[in-house]
């Protein structure tokens, strides 16, 4: 994240950003934002969705800009502004690509608790906004690289709920309950993704890898050859799960460990 708090001896300090304070204090303390805030509050929704993809792409195209300076050995009274998705989410505060992305900042200054406000207003959009799946996904993901396995199964667990024709969310919801050892909902979770989409290769071998960790071997050796069998040429997990799940079975159980039949 590039600095923009800098400033020269003499000059007027540059403007608050994320690293000072989060987004809801930046909004009162950053007069720019609140004055876009109270126009575009008057806007109709698609006005004011038009202004706040305009405001977010042309913040990441500051941004580059600024990295390139930097990197070039200048740039030091170059402002570049607020952080990207900040002036779009001042706008309109449910543009969900703005949400991902001051989301991410507030969880990388160290408020998980505003971050995940933003997040989770991800959920109750309306299930037609543009790569709203996806974005949620980035959302959750972003929450798995931090390994904060609890908050990302808060996500994905009300993603399920606003939008349970989802495959997606069902796969990653299994995917989080796995990792926190809760393997008997992570089978039920991933049985309901497979029957929103039967025929696809991920889902199953999700399952089947699923069924694997929660020791039931002889239906997770059915549902990964399935999977095998399905999958595209370049997509080779279920043969290498199939490899694991030989491994596993053949290694003595100690007490308590033999796997479901």
């Amino acid at each position: 994240m590039v600095s923009r708090n800098k400033s020269k001896k003499g000059a007027s300090p540059q403007r608050p950003t994320l690293r000072d304070m989060a987004f809801d204090q930046l909004l009162t303390a950053a007069p720019e934002l609140a004055e876009a805030r109270r126009e575009c509050a008057a806007k109709t929704p698609k006005e004011r969705r038009a202004a706040a993809e305009w405001a977010y792409d042309s913040g990441m195209a500051s941004d580059l800009f600024s990295r390139a300076l930097l990197s070039a050995g200048g740039g030091d009274d170059f402002d570049a502004g607020f952080d990207s998705g900040v002036m779009a989410l001042a706008i309109d505060p449910l543009f969900a690509p703005a949400l991902l992305t001051v989301g991410s900042l507030e969880y990388q200054h160290k408020r998980p608790d505003a971050a995940m406000a933003m997040f989770l207003t991800l959920t109750t959009l309306p299930a037609d906004a543009p790569d709203l799946t996806e974005i949620i996904d980035k959302a959750g993901g972003f929450l798995l690289d931090q390994d904060d396995i609890p908050n990302a199964t808060r996500l994905y667990r009300a993603a399920t709920q606003a939008f349970p024709a989802v495959c997606e969310h069902w796969s990653s919801l299994s995917y989080c309950l796995g990792k926190a050892g809760q393997l008997d909902e992570a089978v039920t979770t991933a049985r309901k993704a497979l029957s929103l989409n039967e025929s696809d290769s991920r889902v199953l071998n999700d399952l089947g890898w699923t069924l694997v960790l929660a020791g039931s071997y002889d239906e997770a050796r059915a549902v990964l050859e399935r999977a095998a069998a399905l999958a595209p040429a370049d997509y080779r997990l279920p043969q290498n799960n199939l490899k694991e799940l030989e491994k596993r079975v053949s290694r003595p159980h100690g007490p308590g460990l033999r796997p479901k039949q």
